[in-house]
């Protein structure tokens, strides 16, 4: 029997690197960068800081220590679609950003791993949903070495078994 040739790693790297890169490039001009914090490690793993200055990212700040800076007109937000206090956080910081700024600023707002409806909710709840751009980043899996994989999410193990909540079972075949 021929050995397995296995999954290509560096391929899926290479799209998810892509893909955010498209997503970043899309937005033109100097942007700050809004990270959820547990994204920060998984994204660091397929896309440097230098690349994404090289896309325009002025400045990366954590979702979670609410101190966005308005220097730039772009803004990205970069979070998970499955919480909705982060969700809320996001929300409230545009908010905030809209009231003190002087100038307007675009606002883009790229969910990983999918856009979710609870999220749309809340941002239109809140009032923002109109006044921003909303994109989808589909990283379900992200490569830590040639046959080791991590995926996007936080507890899988608890949402399948614990709570027998089948949300993420949808995107595991992808690959």
């Amino acid at each position: 029997m021929a050995p397995h040739p296995g999954i290509d790693t560096d391929a899926i790297k290479d799209k998810a690197r892509k893909d955010l890169l498209d997503l970043l490039e899309g937005v033109r001009g100097k942007k700050n960068l809004v990270l959820e914090q547990s994204l920060a490690g998984p994204i660091g793993l397929f896309v440097k800081f230098s690349t994404l200055q090289d896309y325009g990212v002025d400045k990366v700040f954590f979702l979670e220590n609410d101190n966005l800076d308005a220097s730039q007109k772009n803004v990205v937000f970069l979070a998970s679609g499955e919480k909705a206090n982060q969700c809320i956080a996001i929300a409230e910081q545009i908010k905030r950003l809209q009231q003190v700024s002087s100038i307007e600023h675009e606002v883009s707002v790229v969910w990983v791993p999918r856009r979710t409806l609870v999220c749309n909710k809340i941002l239109e709840e809140a009032g923002v949903l109109g006044d921003i751009s909303v994109e989808a980043l589909p990283l379900h899996f992200v490569p830590l070495d040639q046959d080791v994989f991590t995926l996007a999410y936080d507890d899988p193990f608890g949402d399948l078994y614990l709570v027998s909540r089948l949300r993420n079972l949808f995107s595991w075949p992808r690959y």
